[in-house]
């Protein structure tokens, strides 16, 4: 396991420092901060770090069977700290899909700033996986894009996106990145907090009813 205390303590700044959006009241629409568990080392002992990364996804309240809908991710920028960060790279995101639904197709739409960032999609059984080569300098916004998701609804059941990671070695959210005080290089991976289950959002299937 390669670890790095400055990475995840730069991370850990990030969070404390950042605006997150609160849960939106409004069925099928989400706004929040994920909690992240970033296992790391401090002094050479095992250390785990609290982290938020915020996340803002729609998706319909109710559908209908067989009905094509749409999910929206938008997460913030990437903006390292340059007191822990030189750049960063390699930058991956996970989240779960409803395993009933079917995918349909996917895009991604908009970004800024991301320089000669490459940004690749796949689709892993009820997982959705975004990644980006970057780099990303340090102290600057890269946006990257919004990633929607085009599902066909199944006969019934309640449909939920949400955060994905198990583990250090399964992470939701992860980066590479360069020490600006001594050029190491280290990763930082991160999974949901499993004490904080969040849901980013729940569409209800329902046929309707026959007059």
């Amino acid at each position: 396991m390669n670890k790095k205390l400055s990475s995840a303590a730069g991370l850990f700044v990030l969070a404390t420092a950042g605006a997150f959006l609160a849960p939106a009241a409004q069925a099928g629409t989400a706004a929040t901060a994920v909690p992240y568990l970033c296992p790391t080392e401090v002094d050479g002992e095992p250390f785990v770090l609290d982290y938020e990364r915020g996340y803002d996804v729609t998706a319909p309240a109710q559908v209908q069977p067989g009905e094509h809908f749409t999910v929206k991710f938008d997460s913030e920028p990437i903006n390292p700290l340059p007191q822990f960060n030189k750049q960063v790279w390699d930058v991956r995101m996970v989240f779960t899909l409803p395993a009933d639904a079917e995918v349909a197709g996917y895009e991604l739409v908009g970004g800024s700033n991301l320089g000669d960032s490459q940004q690749n999609v796949q689709v892993e059984g009820d997982r959705l996986i975004l990644d980006a080569t970057g780099p990303f300098v340090a102290d600057e916004d890269a946006d990257l894009p919004d990633l929607v998701v085009e599902l066909v609804a199944p006969a019934e059941g309640e449909l939920v996106t949400a955060p994905a990671g198990t583990s250090y070695d399964d992470p939701g959210f992860r980066w590479t990145s360069e020490d600006p005080s001594n050029g190491q290089v280290g990763d930082l991976q991160c999974y949901p907090d499993p004490k904080k289950p969040v849901r980013f959002t729940t569409t209800a299937v329902q046929a309707t009813e026959q007059g």
